[in-house]
């Protein structure tokens, strides 16, 4: 089932407790900078939403130790550094207690640790000694869930909605009993197999052709230099301004990134030729050239 963003931080919290210790950490690094850490400022929804998105993601691959560091390089195109730590360090945790029964996952988390900055990672770790579930209990009323349920169009989505969710909640019923659990998983594993009839499409290819911020950012400035408005007639941060307000990205890392002039490599070559063929069909005048810092 392709992942979806949620739009209300309890729609996580609900029930699970391992998002709510985790929420409570985002919380925590929001208020404390110990340790030269530095304040967190990105709305917990947003880090939910990506950490999530990530982890649905990774367990689609066979070997995601191989597709780490390429997503690491993506989150970095959206988020500063200690934002990203934080991501992955979530990351990590969740996918310490739901994994995927892929062996290789070991491999993907071993990468991760190695990866994620020790002073976050040390918050993070204490949360994996604890006996956490995480996916919310039953509501109250089946009304609710029935709600959740009818907004899924695809009828096969739809019923895998229903299946992980009984699923989960046997699951947790069965808590100690980790021969039934594994049996629960593995007609999971079936049932998804038999609905699942076409491959999603990683949500991280759908926004590389999207374009990447720094793409974004440097054909607008590309832009008002044509125009004649760049930034050597305009403030910097009212430019950077603009561009999180059209792209949505985050404003810091957008500054911080034309501050210290944008700068490719062969990972954008793609997104690069991309946004030129646009370019060129509209007749601008201007191309993105990937030795040209921005």
């Amino acid at each position: 089932m392709a992942f979806e963003k949620k739009l209300s931080i309890d729609d996580y919290l609900d029930g699970s407790q391992l998002n709510a210790k985790l929420y409570q950490t985002l919380l925590f690094l929001q208020d404390n900078d110990e340790n030269e850490r530095k304040l967190i400022k990105v709305n917990p929804l947003v880090v939910f939403n990506r950490v999530y998105e990530i982890c649905d993601f990774v367990k689609t691959e066979t070997h995601p130790e191989e597709v780490a560091g390429r997503l690491w390089q993506h989150t970095e195109e959206e988020f500063i550094s200690d934002e990203v730590n934080v991501i992955y360090a979530c990351v990590y945790v969740v996918l310490s207690f739901t994994g995927s029964g892929n062996p290789n996952m070991v491999f993907f988390l071993t990468r991760l640790k190695q990866m994620v900055d020790s002073k976050y990672m040390s918050i993070f770790e204490p949360l994996l000694e604890e006996e956490l579930n995480d996916f919310p209990v039953l509501p109250k009323s089946f009304a609710r869930l029935k709600s959740q349920g009818d907004k899924i169009e695809d009828l096969n989505d739809r019923e895998l909605f229903y299946t992980e969710y009984l699923t989960r909640y046997k699951q947790a019923k069965s808590k100690g009993n980790i021969l039934q659990q594994i049996e629960d998983e593995i007609s999971l594993t079936k049932r998804t197999r038999e609905l699942t009839a076409v491959s999603v499409t990683p949500n991280v290819q759908e926004e590389t052709t999207k374009g990447s911020n720094k793409i974004r950012t440097a054909v607008i400035l590309e832009l008002l230099d044509k125009l004649g408005k760049g930034k050597s007639f305009n403030d910097l941060s009212k430019i950077c301004r603009l561009v999180a307000y059209l792209t949505g990205g985050s404003y810091d890392k957008i500054y911080n990134d034309a501050q210290a002039r944008i700068q490719f490599t062969s990972y954008h070559k793609k997104e690069i030729d991309e946004v030129n063929k646009n370019l060129s069909d509209l007749s601008l005048g201007i191309q993105l050239k990937k030795d040209k810092e921005y």
